[in-house]
């Protein structure tokens, strides 16, 4: 996507209110950085501190993983109040560097708001890695893991290339009410493939294979952050977050579980 300057600059020119503009643009770092993975207690303080550097005298932001609310007030007296529905989250921490880099650069430099908004649209068409990175990354892992919990190399091989299978699983789109199902679907296929690739031969032990797949599925760094959460006293957030994460295992334990009923007589 092509970014005119001149053309945001006159927006900014002919922006009937510079304060409903600057907790827009403020809201869209924060949304950003929380449909990536940061932890509500970062994405407050961010649009507090973008808000206050540009002439915020009181900030009130409220942020859930589903809502971001926010409110502001000037020192000349104007007031802008907004709020934002946050669709669907997953877990890039590179951009959410990159977005935590744009806030520390605006609130120290103050640059005109339609360069912040120029880097925004700079950092949301930026892509974090290339895609078979990615792959890779996820055929590493759950290899590894398949070791770990004591499979043999054709174990591991298999569980690579199931891990890849699930990797490019990730760029099937689903609706965002639809993602617990992803999660059991992409679970069945795991575990159905694990153990045809021992049926044929392949592999030697289906538990080792399942076992290495189900590690790359499993939402511990979400854990983690939910329990930062509860440990800074965003109780709510920390709360949904668990509940998010609960669910998620379950869909992940059915869709395994209804592999193994499959195929428990052929084994």
């Amino acid at each position: 996507m092509d970014i005119n300057l001149s053309q945001s600059k006159k927006q900014c020119d002919i922006s009937d209110n510079y304060t409903d503009y600057m907790l827009c643009l403020a809201l869209d770092i924060g949304e950003a950085m929380l449909v990536n993975g940061a932890e509500v207690h970062r994405v407050e303080n961010t649009v507090s501190r973008l808000c206050r550097a540009y002439g915020a005298e009181h900030t009130e932001i409220f942020v859930i993983p589903s809502v971001i609310i926010a409110a502001v007030r000037m020192g000349d007296g104007s007031y802008s109040s907004q709020m934002r529905r946050v669709e669907s989250s997953g877990m890039d921490l590179y951009k959410v560097e990159l977005y935590n880099k744009i806030s520390r650069k605006a609130c120290k430099e103050i640059p005109p708001l339609f360069e912040l908004e120029h880097m925004i649209l700079e950092t949301k068409n930026k892509k974090s890695y290339p895609y078979f990175v990615v792959v890779l990354g996820a055929a590493l892992a759950t290899g590894s893991f398949a070791v770990f919990f004591g499979g043999t190399w054709r174990d591991a091989v298999v569980a690579a290339i199931i891990g890849m299978i699930m990797a490019l699983g990730e760029k099937i789109p689903f609706s965002n009410q639809n993602q617990f199902a992803k999660v059991a679907i992409q679970s069945f296929v795991a575990g159905t493939l694990a153990y045809v690739f021992v049926l044929a031969g392949v592999g030697l032990n289906v538990d080792e294979i399942m076992m290495g797949t189900i590690m790359y599925s499993i939402p511990g760094l979400a854990l983690g952050i939910a329990a930062r959460d509860f440990f800074l006293g965003d109780f709510i957030a920390g709360a949904l977050k668990t509940i998010h994460v609960i669910i998620v295992t379950l869909m992940i334990a059915f869709g395994y579980s209804l592999a193994f009923l499959v195929f428990r007589g052929a084994m």
